[in-house]
């Protein structure tokens, strides 16, 4: 009752969850020093000033930029937030103290502290932090209205500089404050979301993998038999090759879902790069085009690499699918090099191409530039994260009508300086 009749500040109810109050802390931290440091220099203009007029206790004037100065240092320290916050309380309060006039803005300024330690502090620190904001916002309007106490009386035009410098440093920092908390809650928000999706996703995925895995077996045993017409192996040889091609998806979304929650781990082991594009190439040249020409090129003396070979032939049979699947005509080409230090698998097309603006979006999840293939757009975005866990990356050259070349990069690992394939 009390609270809503005055309308009064009081200490939040709530804490922010902890990636946020972490990304807010990196973010103020950055833009302390851009808020602090002017009013600083513009207060030690105003000393100086105060000493070319030879106004009374014009070396006190100094006392106001030192403070500032301190809590400048304060903002610096490695994880000094309840001291800093609490440092600044005590700097603006000392402000409103020193200099007679200073008390209603030096007031409002205590709601920059407050913010703060609702975006940074959690439980009683923050507790702790805004009682005091509150406190010192009543003391200082207080001690504004009683007249006869110790301070400074600076002449008008000192006073109302001291004013404007207070009142557009708040404005700045409440203006930053303000659009860092939409941005955080905004971000925090969208994550959440995308976890949670991805939880379903992978709960999803988990609980259909079991009863297609029974069906495609089933359809698998039916098709040995002798005893069914043509019409009818034609239909399982169908069942088999959609439930196939259901199987991927089901996998495609559980890798995604374990990618974005960081729970997918590799098992690096020695790999021979040659020998599993060669393996992949085997498996897929059914699928190609009778009009389309696959061909290899794979380097004879390249080094052992160090990765999962799971996931490699995963990332090098999702490219050639890709290329098999959007080149009608022409010619596709499978190479393996040696360059930089590092290895490098590309797979080039003489399909449509990609135009340069469309280029980035490749590797987007769910993203699909072309609406009449199937899948879901999560193969090359898969490509790319499995990549980067790897510690390589995924190339792109494309131009429209000449085709394209996925190129995967990865940082060489060696056994020993002579561990080389046969």
């Amino acid at each position: 009752m009390w609270k809503q009749l005055f309308d009064a500040p009081w200490p939040d109810q709530h804490d922010l969850p902890e990636v946020v109050r972490q990304r807010a802390e990196q973010r103020i931290r950055a833009y302390w020093s851009w808020l602090v440091a002017p009013l600083i220099i513009a207060e030690i203009l105003l000393w100086a000033t105060a000493n070319l007029r030879s106004i009374p206790y014009a070396t006190a004037y100094a006392v106001p930029p030192l403070l500032i100065s301190v809590a400048l240092v304060l903002g610096w320290l490695p994880r000094p937030r309840v001291l800093l916050l609490m440092g600044m309380v005590g700097l603006f309060a000392l402000h409103g103290i020193l200099i007679k006039g200073l008390g209603g803005v030096t007031a409002i300024s205590f709601v920059l502290p407050y913010t703060l330690a609702s975006l940074t502090l959690a439980g009683r620190q923050r507790v702790v932090v805004q009682l005091c904001c509150v406190v010192f916002f009543w003391f200082n309007l207080f001690y504004e209205v009683v007249g006869q106490v110790p301070g400074l009386r600076p002449p008008s035009y000192i006073l109302v500089s001291y004013n404007i410098l207070l009142a557009t440093m708040i404005f700045q920092g409440l203006r930053f404050l303000s659009r860092l908390a939409i941005e955080l809650n905004t971000n925090y928000a969208s994550d959440e979301v995308t976890r949670r999706s991805q939880q379903f996703l992978a709960r999803v995925s988990h609980e259909l993998r079991t009863p297609l895995n029974s069906v495609l077996g089933f359809a698998k045993m039916l098709r040995r038999g002798q005893n069914f017409t043509e019409p009818q192996q034609q239909y399982l040889q169908q069942i088999v090759e959609e439930g196939e091609q259901l199987n991927r998806l089901v996998s495609d979304l559980l890798d995604s879902a374990q990618l974005a929650s960081g729970k997918l781990t590799l098992h690096p082991a020695p790999c021979d790069v040659n020998t599993i594009c060669l393996a992949v190439t085997q498996e897929l040249r059914t699928l190609v085009k009778p009009t389309v020409t696959m061909s290899t090129d794979f380097a004879a003396d390249l080094p052992t690499a160090t990765a999962d070979p799971l996931r490699l032939r995963q990332i090098v049979r999702n490219l050639l699918v890709n290329a098999i699947k959007y080149t009608p005509a022409g010619r596709i080409e499978i190479a393996t090099a040696m360059r930089r230090n590092q290895l490098e698998i590309s797979v080039a097309d003489t399909g449509p191409g990609i135009p340069e603006e469309q280029q980035a979006l490749v590797f987007v999840p769910f993203v699909k530039l072309d609406k009449r293939s199937a899948g879901v757009g999560l193969g090359l975005d898969i490509c790319m994260q499995l990549a980067r866990l790897h510690g390589g990356t995924i190339r792109l050259i494309s131009a429209v009508g000449q085709g394209s070349t996925f190129t995967l990069e990865l940082p060489l690992h060696t056994n020993t300086e002579t561990d080389r394939q046969p």
